[in-house]
């Protein structure tokens, strides 16, 4: 009884410590100031489709900044750790939490010695069937199939990891699979037949057993009432009370072959796709761009191939030489994942991003540019995220600038812009990153777009030269190494030769955007046209930056840039004839808000909303932009789309002849009103009206991909999915 009790008490005492140091650290992305660091990882895992089991022993190197005696590691709550040891096998105490905060915490048995690395082993296992024991609850990141198709993503904590996105390590990675699958990955070393057990044991083979010895003297028996102590409840050891029994991990059966990764680089590894898969190639100078598909998708293979060797090349010649070569690979997962999912040379899509009608350019643009913002430049925790995520989206504005002419960029721009305005005054750049939700609407719009045309206006106050030189020399100078955005702005006031901190106060430190409002006056001057004079004033007091104007004329325009440096500046402009508007930053090149926007702003929410599924919150995003335009056709075409979808096709087709009578901005939305508005023609059963609309979006020929739709429904009228 008191042995059993005795027991009880110092597991107790170690669970209490456990909590008790680990609650000072957090299971999210590591602060700046954390001590550990991961150095290596020695995996070996296999998958086994029969029970959708996955199966592995992790060796994990970790150094630590000053002393600790606890770790707390990340992990998927669906894998059930079955025993942690150190270096020399000895067991060590741990807890998992595998429902809310989803981590494993490990007590050491000695405070660690900075600079000193040491080892910890976690043997696990579980099934991976559903989203459960993730951090997203409709989304899953690891999975098996009983088919054998699977994937591992790096989010999905299918091993246990520290500091999200920033602690990149060496690794060693032997998975197991069965022999008619492929795995795609980083780092590819080998791949050889495989007959034992894919987790081999780290038990020695069982020996004979030595003969038994003399039995020992009786011991001197104790005086009564005298107790011996422990020394763990005099001092509590964070050791292990008792021994752990050895894991029994199972293991699959059937021909079955090991692939072998491996990086001496530090990388965020984690993304691996397991499949029967269809590859195509196509080469960028030194890299091979790899597309893997799934039976039915090869066709769009090469195409989104050749858009990733498009990016690559135009970011190496604007960044610098692609970090994880030679190889750069994509990969067909299933649609209950992410959209898209990128770690060191690898990039995981869905496959609904291969079924889409066009490539999606702006994705799959992005993903490869985290290879240079995210993997080759690493953050020094997620509050940097901006560094990643803004610049990856502004890389997408660079290959399209080969691409678009100027009047298709300014598009281009006006769309980021009204994405980045849609949520910008919920958080800033610094903060999104710890205030929102990072799969959340209002997340996308502050991270991606606005940090995207963050990185826009930075290049108008540089220049080119500067800024691509800026650029060239972050990714040098930090390749392989983890930056943070005071880094950032440090390098970008060395390369500037002036103090950059008023632009990183007004744009990545804070919400709001300027409006500007201009005042001012037309005279007749005699003999030489009209002159008009004024000031232009904003509210934002910190303001320092060049903002273009032109005057537009009967005859022509008249172009002039005002240099700000507090709320107004002051202009002139000239004309021979007489004026007729003034244009303030015409080629969008300034984050700033307006009437017009205001309206852009509000179908923006509503457009995001009905990806969310919200459709009754979209309707009254949509209504209200009316209400303060009524002659908003990107208010009124939006609207159309939604009641389209909902089969409510008299209410579309109104919608969509409101929108062919109102302003007709942006350029395209005339061509596509008038094709959506035949469709809900054809939805009507009224073929003969249908046609006619069909016939009048070939002849408008303005929009390339509409026309072809149009010419499609002559052909074939268009029916509503089932």
């Amino acid at each position: 009884m008191a042995r059993a009790l005795w027991k009880v008490t110092q597991r107790s005492v170690l669970l209490w410590l456990l909590a008790a140091i680990g609650c000072l650290t957090t299971a999210r992305a590591a602060p700046a100031d954390d001590p550990l660091d991961i150095l290596d990882y020695q995996i070996d895992a296999e998958i086994i489709p029969a029970t959708q089991t996955l199966v592995a022993r992790a060796k994990v190197t970790l150094d630590t900044a000053r002393p600790v005696q606890s770790v707390v590691l990340e992990f998927n709550g669906a894998l059930e750790v079955k025993r942690v040891l150190d270096e020399s096998r000895r067991p060590l105490q741990f807890t998992q939490d595998r429902l809310r905060d989803l981590d494993l915490r490990i007590a050491l048995p000695r405070a660690t010695t900075p600079g000193t690395p040491f080892v910890v082993i976690v043997e696990y296992a579980g099934q991976l069937l559903s989203a459960e024991g993730g951090v997203l609850a409709s989304k899953r990141l690891a999975y098996v199939g009983t088919d054998g198709a699977a994937y591992l993503l790096y989010g999905g904590r299918w091993f246990p990891f520290h500091g999200y996105a920033a602690d990149a390590a060496t690794f060693t990675l032997n998975l197991t699979v069965p022999d008619e699958l492929t795995v795609v990955g980083y780092g590819f070393q080998s791949k050889q037949p495989m007959t034992g057990p894919g987790v081999p044991s780290l038990e020695p083979e069982p020996r004979p057993s030595p003969p038994r010895p003399a039995s020992p003297r009786p011991a001197r028996p104790r005086r009564p009432g005298a107790m011996s102590l422990p020394l763990a409840l005099v001092a509590p050891s964070l050791a292990a009370s008792e021994p752990q029994t050895p894991a029994t991990l199972p293991s699959g059966s059937g021909p079955r072959v090991r692939w072998t990764f491996a990086s001496m680089r530090r990388a965020l590894f984690g993304n691996f796709a397991i499949g029967r898969y269809q590859a195509q190639t196509w080469r960028q100078g030194d890299t091979e761009v790899r597309v893997y598909t799934r039976p039915g998708n090869e066709a769009r293979a090469a195409e989104y191939a050749d858009l990733a060797a498009q990016a690559l090349a135009r970011y190496e010649q604007s960044f610098g030489r692609y970090a994880y070569g030679p190889t750069l690979s994509l990969a067909e997962i299933d649609d209950e994942s992410l959209d898209s999912s990128t770690t060191a040379g690898v990039t995981l899509l869905a496959g609904r991003v291969f079924q889409a009608r066009t490539p999606p350019r702006e994705l799959l643009c992005r993903e490869v540019a985290f290879q240079w913002w995210g993997q080759g430049v690493l953050l020094k925790s997620f509050d940097d995220a901006w560094l990643s995520q803004g610049l990856a989206t502004y890389a997408y504005l660079l290959v399209e600038e080969a691409r678009r002419n100027e009047g298709e960029m300014r598009e281009l721009a006006r769309d980021i812009l009204e994405r980045a305005l849609a949520f910008e005054s919920q958080s800033s750049l610094r903060r999104a990153p710890a205030e929102l939700d990072d799969q959340s609407a209002a997340y996308r719009s502050i991270m991606f777009y606005k940090g995207a045309f963050v990185f826009r206006m930075l290049r108008g106050v540089l220049g080119d030269e500067t800024f691509f030189r800026l650029l060239t020399s972050y990714y040098a100078q930090y390749l392989g190494q983890n930056v943070s955005l005071a880094d950032f702005e440090s390098l970008t006031t060395q390369i500037a030769g002036q103090d950059m901190r008023w632009f990183f106060a007004l744009w990545v430190d804070s919400t709001g955007v300027p409006e500007f409002v201009p005042d001012y006056k037309i005279l007749r001057v005699p003999g030489s046209g009209y002159r008009m004079r004024g000031t232009l004033e904003q509210n934002l007091e910190g303001f320092r930056m060049a903002v273009d104007v032109t005057l537009e004329a009967k005859g022509g325009s008249e172009r002039a840039t005002l240099q700000f440096n507090g709320r107004e500046a002051s202009f002139s402009l000239s004309s021979a004839s007489e004026p007729r508007d003034l244009l303030i930053d015409p080629d969008i090149k300034l984050l700033r808000i307006s009437d017009e926007l205001r309206v852009a702003v509000v179908v923006r929410r509503g457009i995001q909303q009905i990806e969310d599924g919200e459709f009754a919150e979209a309707q009254q995003q949509f209504e209200s932009a009316i209400r303060v335009n009524r002659r908003s056709s990107w208010a009124w075409y939006n609207l159309g789309l939604l009641y389209l979808s909902q089969r409510n096709y008299e209410k579309a087709r109104d919608a969509f002849d409101e929108a062919l009578d109102g302003d007709l901005r942006p350029r395209w939305v005339e061509s596509q009103a008038a094709l959506k508005k035949g469709n809900a023609y054809d939805a009507l059963g009224q073929r003969d009206r249908a046609v006619a609309e069909y016939r009048k979006v070939i002849e408008l020929g303005d929009d390339a991909a509409a026309s072809q739709q149009a010419q499609q429904y002559l052909e074939r009228p268009y029916r509503p999915e089932p």
